[in-house]
Formats: C-alpha cells, sequence, structure tokens
C-alpha cells in the first residue's frame, strides 16, 4: 500500500473541514466556553481583549467546495461604565480553514444590523436562548434569493474590475442601501438601516488572530479547533438596565451578506458565491449544566486550541500508521 505523506496530510484536512456541527447554530456548550469566575451561572469566553457571556456559531452556506467549513461566530456581552452609562456589544469572527488560500480571491460581507431585533426564528416574533434557524426561516426564501441575486449582479466582472476590494464591498453596501428589493419590504419595514460592511481579503483587511494576540484568550469559539479565527467587526448600541431590553439585544439575529469572488488566477473560486447567514448567540451556558460544577474541568474550549487540535493529531496519528504499515 503506497501513500505519500502529502497525501496523507490532505486526507486528514478533509477529514477535519467534513466536521460539521451537531444543529443549525451551536454555543458555549458545544465551543467549551469556561465558566464566569464572577458567579456559576454564565460563561465567560475572553477572545484576545473581548469577553463574551453568549456565544453562536454557524456554518457559512456556501455553494463552493473549496469554501466548505466557513463559519461566522458571534459573541455578546454587556458592558457597563463608570458613569452608569450601559451598551451591548456584538463581535463578529469570521472562522476559516488552516489550508484555506484566498489569494486572488476577493471576499465582502456586509452586516444587515437594522433588521436584527426584529427577526424571528419561530413563528411567535419571539426569541430565546435555544431558538435557531436559517435565513430562510427569519427572512423569508424570496427576501434572501433576492439579496443574492443583487450581490451577483453587483460582483460581475470583477475578475477583470481594478477597483480595489475595499471599495467594491462598500459599493455593496451603498448598493443594498439606496435599494429596496420587493420580495424584502416586510423585513427591512421599507429600507435598509444601520448597514456596515468589512472587505475579508485585500489590502487593510482582518487578518487572523496570532499566536501573540492569543495569548490572553481563555476561549477559541470555532470548530474545529485547529481552524483560523478572525475578528471581522464590533457593533455596539446604546443599553438600558431593563433586563428585557438586555434579552432582545442578547437574542437578537444578524443576517451576514458574504461574497467570495475571483480576481484572477488560481482563485479559490470559479465564480461569484454569494450567501447569506443569519447567526445568533444561543444558550444554555455550560456552566449551568447540572453535569457541571464549575465549567473549568475540560480546557477543550481554550485559547491553546489554536495550536493542533487532538482531532487532527489523531487523524494524522491514525493515517501515518496506516502509511508506515504499508511501507
Amino acid at each position: 500500500m503506497k501513500l505519500t505523506l502529502a497525501s496523507l496530510t490532505l486526507a486528514s484536512l478533509a477529514c477535519v473541514r467534513s466536521q460539521d456541527l451537531n444543529s443549525t447554530i451551536v454555543g458555549c456548550v458545544e465551543v467549551g466556553c469556561p465558566a464566569s469566575t464572577a458567579d456559576t451561572a454564565n460563561d465567560n469566553c475572553t477572545v484576545v481583549d473581548d469577553s463574551f457571556t453568549y456565544v453562536g456559531l454557524t456554518r457559512v452556506p456556501t455553494t463552493q467546495e473549496s469554501l466548505q467549513g466557513l463559519s461566522w461566530t458571534k459573541g455578546f456581552d454587556i458592558i457597563d461604565s463608570p458613569q452608569n452609562n450601559r451598551s451591548f456589544q456584538s463581535s463578529f469572527f469570521l472562522g476559516t480553514p488552516p489550508d484555506l488560500n484566498l489569494n486572488n480571491t476577493g471576499a465582502c460581507s456586509v452586516f444587515l444590523h437594522g433588521v436584527s431585533t426584529s427577526l424571528s426564528f419561530g413563528n411567535d416574533g419571539t426569541n430565546n436562548e435555544t431558538s435557531q434557524g436559517t435565513c430562510a426561516d427569519a427572512m423569508g426564501s424570496a427576501c434572501v434569493n433576492a439579496l443574492l441575486d443583487r450581490a451577483r449582479t453587483l460582483f460581475q466582472g470583477s475578475e477583470t474590475n481594478s477597483t480595489s476590494n475595499a471599495d467594491l464591498c462598500s459599493a455593496l453596501q451603498d448598493n443594498l442601501d439606496k435599494n429596496m428589493d420587493d420580495a424584502c419590504q416586510r423585513v427591512s419595514q421599507g429600507s435598509w438601516t444601520n448597514l456596515s460592511s468589512t472587505a475579508l481579503t485585500g489590502n487593510g483587511s482582518p487578518q487572523p488572530i496570532s499566536a501573540e494576540e492569543n495569548s490572553t484568550s481563555t476561549c477559541w469559539p470555532v470548530l474545529p479547533k485547529q481552524y483560523q479565527l478572525t475578528h471581522v467587526t464590533d457593533h455596539t448600541v446604546p443599553g438600558t438596565l431593563l433586563v428585557s431590553d438586555a434579552q432582545k439585544a442578547e437574542l437578537s439575529i444578524t443576517p451576514i451578506l458574504t461574497v467570495f469572488y475571483p480576481r484572477g488566477d488560481g482563485s479559490v473560486v470559479s465564480d461569484i458565491d454569494a450567501s447569506l447567514t443569519c447567526v445568533k448567540v444561543v444558550g444554555p451556558s455550560r456552566a449551568s449544566l447540572d453535569t457541571m460544577s464549575d465549567g473549568s474541568g475540560d480546557d477543550e474550549g481554550s485559547a491553546m486550541s489554536l495550536s493542533p487540535s487532538s482531532t487532527l493529531a489523531v487523524a494524522m496519528g491514525a493515517l501515518l500508521a496506516v502509511f508506515f504499515m504499508g511501507m
């Protein structure tokens, strides 16, 4: 049996990429958030300098095989200042396979913050900590398809377009801001508001969190654990001391329009890939589970997982055993 070490490495990475989530959106229980030291009921997932009581992780519904495994993670926290001012902060991270090469590939993300608190996955128009679904559930398939068609049309010809990735991404945000598809009138209540955009590739684009930056982290909210994590953007809104306001902000659903497009030879995509991801944080907290006393007995979610995890090590070990047995 003749296998090359290179083929074994590729096979192990393919195995890792095929690891899927056990539900559409997963939270601290699945990613392994450490327990808070302030109480026994909440988690505290710290990534670099930001701490989150809740997180939500979901896959990007891409149609390109080369992009399989991409994910968006949302972290939420309530920030209180000494002046008794409160704000609600949501942070967004892109999870990518370690072997993904986006050279000669453009990528853009547009966040539809304005509709977040009005969306729901359930028929009763409300969300709870365990509710989850897709953008088709929250916005309707017709609106989703209209947004994707608009994005694909805008990025036509991008391979030979000299416009920067950042400018193309801003153009998509501007296009959405100035135009409204009939299929989205009900969802948007007439217009898209509070949009933000970030180019994911090109000059000035956010980069994966480095080992040095990650030294202060206690958590790595992505699956599989050896995936890279890139802090893309934050969204902060003024808050109040009302519990109902905090819950509404915490359980809001954020639609993210993600577009990948070829920009030359060697691109990982052969055509424009546009997708809409709806992400929210989900519970319960890991610390609150009856089977765990403090959430600190398992370091699966710790930041040390930035290096290859046990999943990859086991996969590589098994494949290498086959390799050496066949020599």
